[in-house]
């Protein structure tokens, strides 16, 4: 069942990836409760299985932390997140992230962290690096189809700290103890990528770190999720 709902959040169903991984972290020995969580999840995707993903074909300017559509132009861009110390077992935080291309998302992540994280700083941090390692492979990707972007990829994130930290080199010591690889996106600044702070309520990458509450739900809209009814696609 997991498995299949998997595939699922993967491919074309960004909004159930977040309860996806939750459901996959427990897949060899779930509780009841987990077992009907389950079953909750698959009833949710038949209700709507009418929902896809819709690209609008036009390319987005983005400035500051707001994406502006323009006709004509097309830019790769990314959100980041992560939700501090949201598994009690471990006290781990879940990351993730979404790059969208074209209005709409085509690559997402919602996975526990292997590390412990000391603050939502750390945490975010670590969740800019992921995202960035995407978007580097995306642009790639882009310039062997021979549609790449000359300017960096703009990747949003919601915490100033993070921000700041990828952008000043200084050692602090409350910042010491983290890994060098986390720094690895220092060295894309201002060539391969951009960072940018984006407001709480604009943070598409939050459906892949917390539950469905009502605004995160709201937040479905940003990653180009529609009636593919309206799409024409039945």
């Amino acid at each position: 069942m997991v498995g299949s709902l998997n595939i699922a959040a993967n491919h074309t169903r960004p909004d159930i990836a977040f309860a996806t991984s939750r459901l996959a972290s427990v897949v060899s020995r779930p509780s009841h409760e987990q077992l009907e969580a389950a079953k909750r999840l698959v009833r949710y995707v038949s209700a709507t299985a009418s929902v896809g993903l819709e690209y609008s074909g036009v390319r987005q300017r983005l400035q500051r932390g707001a994406a502006d559509v323009k006709s004509g132009e097309m830019l790769l861009s990314c959100y980041t997140g992560a939700s501090f110390n949201s598994v009690k077992a471990d006290g781990t935080s879940i990351g993730g992230y979404v790059c969208l291309l074209g209005g709409g998302a085509v690559s997402w992540r919602s996975k526990k962290q292997n590390e412990v994280g000391l603050s939502s700083c750390e945490t975010e941090y670590m969740a800019l690096h992921h995202g960035a390692k995407e978007v580097v492979w995306l642009m790639r990707l882009l310039e062997e189809l021979g549609v790449g972007q000359e300017e960096p990829t703009v990747v949003f994130c919601d915490n100033e700290s993070a921000v700041k930290l990828a952008k000043n080199a200084c050692l602090h010591g409350l910042t010491k103890h983290i890994r060098p690889k986390w720094h690895w996106v220092r060295r894309l600044l201002d060539k391969e990528v951009r960072l940018e702070i984006v407001k709480t309520h604009q943070q598409a990458a939050d459906i892949f770190t917390k539950p469905r509450l009502a605004r995160v739900a709201n937040l479905d809209g940003l990653v180009g999720k529609g009636q593919m009814s309206k799409l024409g696609f039945l």
